[in-house]
């Protein structure tokens, strides 16, 4: 859960191409409004030449990846040389059901109400991260958008096996809420169909985490 400045990103990417060095700008968890914009790269002046998106293009309903590329990548396999193919597929691929899913969802995000949702929850996370930002327990909180994430102090070096891992993930599935934490670091990265009354509990619930730790 590092988050990159956007300005930073955008000179990397034009160094790469300025080297001819093809960039991957992996949307899998960024894309579809999650940090605010439809993709993250939407904050970069320079885009990568391929992009990775699965996950909120069909809202976790159905398994689904897709893959797209600058047209410069596709002219590369695109020729009647068949040594010049790019043989790729999977058993499933383009399957109706998944598509029809994306489709759907597509529909949804596209909507007004999903919009006034996201902002709304960009609005709280930020509302959260300000009011517990001074906790002795935190090392650093911050959030994009519809992600929220807070790095909890610990003696330990901080790993994805941190042993506060296992104590966050047992306190909050016990109160009802499915967290993944990374470590030491617990994060969300809520439905835009969440009520505030939800998040509240979510928020509440994470400063009473917080304040059982030493």
């Amino acid at each position: 859960m590092v988050m990159h400045s956007s300005s930073a990103l955008s000179e990397m990417i034009r160094l790469c191409k300025r080297n001819n060095v093809l960039t991957i700008a992996d949307e899998v968890m960024t894309g579809f409004f999650r940090t605010g914009k439809f993709f993250a790269s939407d904050y970069l002046e320079n885009k990568a030449d391929i992009f990775c998106l699965s996950k909120g293009i069909t809202g976790g309903a159905m398994a689904m990846g897709v893959t797209s590329c600058t047209s410069t990548v596709f002219d590369a396999f695109a020729s009647s040389d068949k040594t010049k193919t790019f043989y790729h597929g999977h058993s499933y691929t383009a399957n109706p059901l998944a598509c029809a899913a994306a489709l759907a969802n597509l529909e949804l995000l596209d909507k007004k109400e999903t919009t006034k949702n996201i902002t709304r929850i960009c609005k709280r996370n930020i509302e959260f991260v300000l009011k517990i930002a001074g906790m002795k327990q935190i090392s650093h909180a911050r959030c994009f958008g519809t992600i929220m994430a807070i790095e909890i102090k610990t003696r330990e070096k901080p790993t994805y096996t941190s042993s506060i891992r296992d104590k966050a993930y047992t306190y909050f599935i016990h109160r009802g809420i499915l967290i993944r934490p990374l470590g030491n670091v617990i994060y969300i990265m809520p439905p835009y169909c969440i009520t505030d009354a939800d998040l509240n509990f979510i928020y509440k619930t994470i400063v009473a985490f917080l304040k059982t730790l030493k």
